[in-house]
């Protein structure tokens, strides 16, 4: 007999995120394991990238150990793949301002251009150093997927994001929604 999976990490829209509320009974506790303890816990919910609207990020699960029921307590959540944890800011706005450097941009005309200037400067600047220093973490989750690609690029990063192709697939707009959904790891993981 299979043992029922984990809940995933990252979710592609929300109707997989109705889905996953669903099936969270028959699900397992990521930190205890037990099963038929998981309850719906309430939204994830943050601005929306260019308005001060609330809008969904995720989900939150508890892992219920009241009433008898032998849960840990805990909690954990199940975000929207499009979501950078800890910024406002989606995975989309991210890729497209990185490959608009590497088209050529500077980083301060393609963070206005992606942003259409809704966003600040420093916030492009601290994303962008957050991505390089990410570098060498997520060189070495991708190539546990895949052999990174031959690449005549000099740029470590436009190495890197057709390393991301490889692996994700070509096929695909945002890739590092992709990443997240696919390998269930947030893209600034450690």
């Amino acid at each position: 007999m299979a043992l029922p999976s984990l809940p995933p990490r990252f979710v592609r829209d929300e109707a997989a995120l109705a889905g996953v509320l669903l099936g969270v009974k028959l699900a397992p506790c990521p930190h205890c394991r037990q099963v038929g303890a998981l309850i719906g816990h309430g939204f994830l919910r943050g601005y929306a990238e260019r308005s001060s609207e609330l809008v969904l990020r995720g989900r939150r699960f508890f892992c219920s150990n009241r009433a008898l029921r032998l849960g840990c307590g805990r909690t954990f959540s199940v975000a929207l793949s499009t979501v950078l944890s800890g910024f406002v800011v989606r995975t989309l706005t991210l890729w497209s301002f990185a490959s608009a450097v590497l088209g050529g941009l500077t980083r301060r005309a393609a963070w206005v251009c992606q942003t259409r200037g809704g966003l600040s400067l420093s916030s492009g600047y601290r994303l962008w150093r957050r991505l390089s220093a990410a570098q060498s973490a997520l060189r070495a989750r991708l190539c546990r997927e895949a052999a990174a690609p031959a690449s005549t690029a000099r740029e470590p990063l436009a190495q890197l994001l057709l390393h991301f192709a490889v692996v994700v697939g070509a096929s695909e707009d945002d890739l590092f929604a992709a990443f997240q959904s696919g390998l269930r790891r947030g893209l600034f993981d450690t």
